[in-house]
């Protein structure tokens, strides 16, 4: 009879380790294990709820390590490109050199409004995590390839570049307030993370710094009163202008061939009530970089006319083009001076909020949130994301946004987890991503995890 107490108390205690009160979350080291056993509840760690905050990949604070599990490694690839009137195939041509068609040049020339927006992001990698029991807390060390391109713009600079001056004859063409910037480097990343319990609430806390390393830049800016005049015609054409142009060369070859060095950081913050509901705030590529490796500047401010020029192809602009307009020196002496400063630039970094609150015993996750990039004409993003957990180890995410460079944005995510592999996989622009020759924009992540 004692052996089928023993038995009967040993399947009672077993038994409530998967039926405790849904509002106790246990210590780290015990995984933080808040597990529901329902028929309706599919049975999730507590923290695994809101992994899938983000609208993309890109915050490495997101995914955490897996119970009962020591080390994570990530390996990602996030690519998107918002705008407010520029199709992903016309991105897609400029950046990599492609002819661009009539039909795409006069499809985009209708889009635009009065002002053209484009931004395009790319971060790629490797992101390694351990946990340690000592300090109850994670290291995270990474390695990112990182590209942005921003470009805003009134529309008439767009006409100028790709249809020429010759439907300005007679007129003026607005080149006023111009913003370009071209940034690609490597990035070493090296932070923590730490979750503290304190009786009803927890917090996440996370920080991370980076040394970056500079392969190419490319910063053009023109002033508030720059505009080209083209006479009836075609007798001469008049530029004022306000113009500053910095760029580095191509470097990085070598690890110490750099064009340039910086160094930026990314911090973290979350409440949580009990798996309740959770309230997070990321901040991401808060920098700069310098570049002091035979940098080439442009700049000043003038009036100038000119009868009689030969112009390049200004859809290749460089640091050359200056210096390849075959004019007379009188003329030349006009235009902006050349000089081999060193120079800065500030990262566009990213800043969020989200709010996520569990639903259906936990089946499915509401996630509202914002997004605000520091770049000219930049407005909040704001967007909504629903996590629906199929299994325990199977999510599926729809996501809705608007705001930014971009216009209104669908987007899905699919999310599987075995015992020692996760795969994440989504968008967060399948209408650019299905037809990038009519839709501003398009969006793709991918992730690969493995737990051990």
């Amino acid at each position: 009879m004692k052996k089928v107490f023993l038995v009967l108390f040993f399947i009672s205690r077993f038994s409530s380790g998967f039926t405790q009160d849904s509002t106790a979350v246990p210590h780290h080291h015990k995984h933080f294990a808040k597990i529901i056993h329902t028929s309706s509840a599919p049975i999730n760690n507590g923290y695994r709820l809101y992994n899938y905050t983000s609208p993309s990949i890109n915050n490495t604070f997101n995914d955490n390590i897996k119970s009962g599990t020591l080390n994570r490694i990530d390996v990602d690839f996030d690519f998107y490109a918002n705008s407010n009137s520029v199709p992903a195939s016309f991105g897609y041509d400029m950046i990599f050199n492609y002819f661009i068609s009539d039909a795409l040049k006069n499809r985009t020339d209708r889009m635009i409004g009065k002002t053209m927006k484009f931004e395009e992001y790319m971060k790629t990698g490797i992101t390694y995590k351990h946990h340690f029991n000592s300090w109850d807390g994670n290291l995270i060390v990474g390695y990112n390839y990182r590209q942005m391109i921003n470009l805003s713009g009134p529309k008439q600079a767009f006409e100028t570049i790709f249809y020429g001056n010759a439907r300005f004859e007679g007129d003026t063409a607005n080149l006023s307030n111009i913003h370009f910037q071209f940034y690609n480097y490597n990035q070493y990343s090296i932070g923590i993370s730490k979750k503290m319990d304190y009786d009803k609430y927890q917090m996440e806390f996370g920080v991370l710094g980076s040394f970056l390393q500079a392969i190419n830049n490319q910063d053009i800016q023109t002033g508030a009163n720059t505009w080209l005049y083209t006479a009836p015609y075609g007798e001469y054409v008049a530029l004022n202008y306000n113009l500053t142009y910095n760029s580095s060369p191509q470097g990085a070859a070598k690890f110490f061939g750099n064009a340039g060095f910086g160094a930026s950081g990314d911090l973290h913050l979350a409440f949580m009530n009990n798996d309740k509901w959770k309230l997070a705030f990321d901040l991401s590529d808060f920098g700069l970089m310098s570049f002091r490796k035979s940098p080439v500047n442009y700049s000043g401010s003038n009036y100038v006319e000119f009868h009689g020029i030969v112009i390049p192809d200004l859809t290749t602009f460089s640091a050359q083009t200056f210096d390849t307009l075959n004019i007379d020196s009188a003329l030349k002496s006009k235009l902006p001076a050349r000089t081999n400063n060193s120079y800065s630039v500030f990262l566009p970094f990213q800043a969020q909020i989200v709010f996520s609150k569990p639903l259906l015993h936990d089946k499915l996750v509401l996630n509202i949130g914002a997004q605000y990039r520091h770049l000219p004409g930049y407005n909040v993003y704001g967007f909504a994301k629903l996590n629906y957990f199929m299994k325990r180890d199977m999510v599926i995410s729809a996501t809705a946004g608007a705001g930014g460079y971009s216009l209104f944005n669908l987007g899905f995510e699919f999310s599987k987890s075995w015992k020692y592999l996760d795969l994440t996989v989504g968008s967060t622009n399948l209408i650019g991503l299905a037809v990038p020759s009519y839709y501003p924009g398009t969006a793709l992540y991918l992730r690969i995890a493995s737990s051990f």
